[in-house]
């Protein structure tokens, strides 16, 4: 598709072609910023870019979904407007003019569904980035570009994903879900069985969302905490060095919400490592118990969840089939997992019953563990 459309806006075939796919986190939200672990998958929305090589110094840029063609030169990327859909490939392409690169022609189009907080932003960069690698041949390693994709933050005003969100889009591997430990960033693999369907489950409008505001002060609040603590016992070097039961200790010196706070990164860290070992074993009830348990920790500790996903994740416990469920994101929408010969009846329950209650439809993505980033040669 992308090699037809490059085609038809450039009237030239692309000399690469790369994609990479958007990502929700099943375990690890907002543990990040602790040292803590994630346990992601890709899923299967992706970001496909096409690039051919051009005479000048010039990158003209066609974008798909907005149906816009911008004529950038390297002068205008000193000045790079924030927010904007043409942002991640400004701020890509200005991170790479080290390298002297020449103008190129690039096509971009994006099936990740927006506003969902499912890396949309990363998987852009990503993409871009791999494509001019090969294009280039230039000399960098994937860490160098997971690195460079982090510092693009400062282009966005909304809450910007970190280098373990990079390393998860690059990394993933179908059927398998990738834990990523934050303190070194090395990552390994956890099997999701073939029979299993994540349904990802936007809301779609209704009740406000948690803003970037209210995340950036749950991060203050648990940094604060942690000086508490380390001043304590200085060998606390993070929320991540800490089990449940150590936290009790320092109760009498943080207020009830840094508690709350820090109790949820605490107990998300110990989950996801559950998680992973329940996969490895195939223990299915665990697997939910892990899930409910993180939806609840979310909601009443780091108060991150709506009345209407709480809702979804309510429907959700009363299906037999349903394994688990909980929120994501900044308060994005819910994510529940199930049987893939049960996803159907999943959805018909879970619309039906969300419709009733609010009086309009919700949209649910399917999607199983995917690839991570490709690119191929266009011969």
């Amino acid at each position: 598709m992308i090699e037809a459309l490059h085609n038809s806006i450039f009237y030239e075939k692309p000399e690469v072609v790369s994609s990479a796919p958007g990502k929700i986190n099943l375990m690890g939200e907002h543990t990040q910023h602790s040292d803590g672990f994630i346990f992601s998958i890709a899923i299967n929305r992706r970001v496909y870019v096409s690039v051919s090589s051009r005479s000048d110094d010039k990158f003209i840029v066609y974008l798909a979904r907005e149906n816009s063609l911008d004529i950038i030169t390297k002068k205008s990327l000193s000045k790079i407007e924030k927010n904007e859909p043409i942002t991640p490939v400004k701020a890509v392409l200005n991170s790479l003019l080290e390298f002297d690169i020449p103008g190129l022609n690039i096509c971009l189009v994006n099936e990740i569904p927006p506003e969902l907080g499912l890396s949309e932003i990363s998987a852009v960069s990503i993409a871009l980035y791999f494509a001019i690698r090969q294009l280039q041949n230039l000399e960098i390693e994937n860490d160098r570009i997971f690195n460079l994709c982090e510092k693009l933050g400062r282009y966005f005003s909304l809450f910007y994903e970190s280098k373990s969100d990079s390393i998860a889009l690059t990394m993933a591997r179908s059927d398998n879900g990738i834990l990523v430990d934050c303190r070194n960033f090395k990552y390994e693999y956890a099997p999701i069985s073939k029979n299993f369907k994540i349904l990802i489950i936007d809301p779609r409008g209704g009740e406000v969302k948690r803003t970037i505001e209210d995340f950036l002060k749950r991060g203050k609040e648990c940094k604060d905490a942690l000086e508490v603590i380390s001043t304590i016992n200085p060998q606390i070097y993070s929320l991540r060095d800490l089990t449940v039961d150590e936290l009790n200790r320092y109760s009498n010196f943080l207020d009830r919400t840094s508690m709350q706070r820090v109790r949820y990164i605490v107990s998300e860290n110990e989950r996801v490592l559950n998680f992973v070992i329940a996969l490895r074993r195939r223990d299915i009830s665990m697997l939910g118990k892990l899930l409910f348990d993180s939806h609840l920790s979310l909601r009443n500790d780091y108060e991150v969840s709506t009345s209407e996903i709480d809702s979804i994740i309510d429907v959700s416990a009363t299906i037999n089939t349903v394994v688990g469920a909980k929120v994501f994101g900044i308060s994005n929408g819910a994510f529940v997992l199930t049987p893939r010969n049960k996803a159907g009846e999943a959805i018909r329950i879970i619309s039906e019953r969300f419709y009733e209650t609010y009086g309009r439809k919700i949209k649910i993505y399917v999607t199983s563990p995917e690839n991570g980033v490709e690119v191929k040669l266009v011969s």
